[in-house]
């Protein structure tokens, strides 16, 4: 008999299949025994063609197991790439947030309910952070761990000295003097990053170290470029905090000298008009001159002053003391004092008020200064030969005045019009003089708006309230 093995399969696959074999078997004996050649030769033909069959069947039983085994490795793969691509897309949304986090980082006060954010965020159990005690100790709230250099030298070396930028791995592995005893035992694994000091070459601004109880959270195997860059986003942010507050204090020790040094040749400048106008040989022209003359000397006296006044406002920490005052005659006054250029160039400045004298409440040299800076805002944004306009008008509970001219302000600085440094196209502008008229207005507890656009010029207008 042949085909055993066809048979065998065919016996233990498919039940009808045996049978059938076993059939033509059968009669292929009886044909031979009843020495019938022919009927012999085809039962043995028909035998081999179901035994081909079988074959045929069993190549297609190892081919769908093969495919099986396939699909089965495939679809081990596809599900180990997605968690891959999950837990990649869950990462980098965490460090998306992480970095939003950062960026809300404006007072250094905020820093240990950033830190702590941060720590909830990413799921660990602590989070600390060491700074350069010389550079930012007198900055940084107590929560902060301000170490000598000294100290943070010895904490960064040991991890560069493995040869990356960082050390990721069980804490019983981390190199020496990272880690307390204490936190030794309590935690199973960190991330340290050695903050470096962009400004100065071999020292350390800080040091992040991230610790978790679990050892398997941070494995030397994992990547590190996602907390690495965080690290350094981290750094940047203190960075630029604590620079902003030393440019702060700067800036204060600046002004308090440039208002100590101009005082003092002021007052003598201020003298010489109010010696002269003691003498009797002078024309009533040469006094009026005189009184303007020390009129103007007084008011650049105050703007002096002024400037700490606009710090203050700053800070959130200005006491307005407000008193009735004239708008219309600040208007005036500005123009008779500053206008001369402008009159030069044939322009000219048309005061409309609903009432002369047009009483108002607030301080009067911070009115003087916002009135005059919109007036020249206007005048400078003018031609030769136009003019611009002042209107003073009434709305109930509010003293409103509105400072026209002809021209539209530039589409890309409309939105920042009153934001501070904010200029565009003027030579010298310094884009202070908008910020300036925003902050009076507000510290009066008024507001200030723009109108510009189509080609039909520029309005700002001021709203003043009537009560204190």
């Amino acid at each position: 008999m042949q085909g055993g093995l066809g048979y065998t399969r065919a016996m233990h696959g498919h039940p009808l299949l045996s049978a059938l074999l076993g059939q033509l078997e059968s009669l292929e004996r009886s044909a031979r025994e009843m020495r019938v050649p022919l009927l012999a030769g085809q039962a043995e033909a028909l035998r081999q063609s179901v035994l081909g069959v079988v074959g045929e069947r069993a190549a297609l039983e190892d081919a769908a197991a093969v495919a099986m085994a396939k699909t089965r490795r495939l679809k081990q793969a596809y599900e180990e790439n997605r968690r891959r691509y999950e837990n990649t897309l869950r990462a980098f949304d965490r460090f998306r947030q992480a970095f939003e986090i950062l960026e809300s980082l404006r007072a250094l006060d905020d820093l240990a309910d950033v830190l702590e954010a941060l720590r909830k965020l990413f799921r660990v159990d602590s989070m600390l952070l060491f700074m350069d005690a010389a550079d930012y100790g007198q900055y940084l709230p107590e929560v902060i761990s301000c170490v000598p250099q000294d100290v943070l030298r010895a904490m960064a070396e040991p991890v560069l000295a493995a040869g990356g930028r960082s050390y990721v791995g069980p804490v019983a592995a981390a190199p020496r003097g990272l880690l307390t005893p204490a936190q030794a035992k309590r935690f199973g694994s960190c991330f340290a990053y050695p903050l470096e000091d962009r400004f100065h070459e071999g020292r350390w601004a800080g040091l992040l170290l991230v610790l978790d109880a679990s050892p398997e959270r941070y494995s030397p195997e994992m990547a590190t470029d996602y907390m690495e860059h965080f690290s350094d986003a981290l750094r940047s942010a203190l960075v630029g905090a604590v620079d902003r507050l030393k440019a702060e204090e700067l800036r204060e020790d600046v002004e308090r000298i440039t208002r100590h040094d101009l005082k003092s040749p002021l007052t003598a400048i201020l003298t010489l008009p109010q010696f002269l106008l003691e003498s009797d040989n002078l024309t009533e022209r040469q006094r009026e001159m005189l009184r303007m003359m020390l009129e103007s000397g007084r008011r650049m006296q105050s703007m002096i002053t002024l400037s700490l006044s606009l710090y203050r406002m700053e800070q959130g920490v200005y006491a307005l003391a407000p008193e009735p005052l004239d708008l219309a005659a600040l208007v005036r006054a500005i123009w008779n004092e500053s206008g001369g250029p402008y009159r030069s160039a044939h322009m000219e400045l048309e005061l409309v008020a609903d009432e002369d004298p047009f009483p108002a409440l607030g301080e009067e040299l911070l009115c003087y200064t916002m009135l005059a800076n919109l007036i020249k805002n206007a005048l400078e944004a003018s031609k030769p030969g136009e003019g611009i306009s002042v209107r003073l008008r009434r709305e109930p509970g509010w003293a409103v005045a509105e400072v026209r001219n002809g021209r539209d302000v530039p589409e890309d600085i409309r939105a920042s019009f009153f934001e501070k440094y904010a200029t565009c196209g003027k030579a010298g502008g310094t884009g202070l003089g908008t910020y300036t008229a925003r902050l009076i207005a507000e510290v009066h507890g008024g507001d200030i708006a723009l109108e510009t656009g189509q080609g039909e010029g520029t309005v700002v207008r001021v709203r003043l309230p009537m009560n204190a």
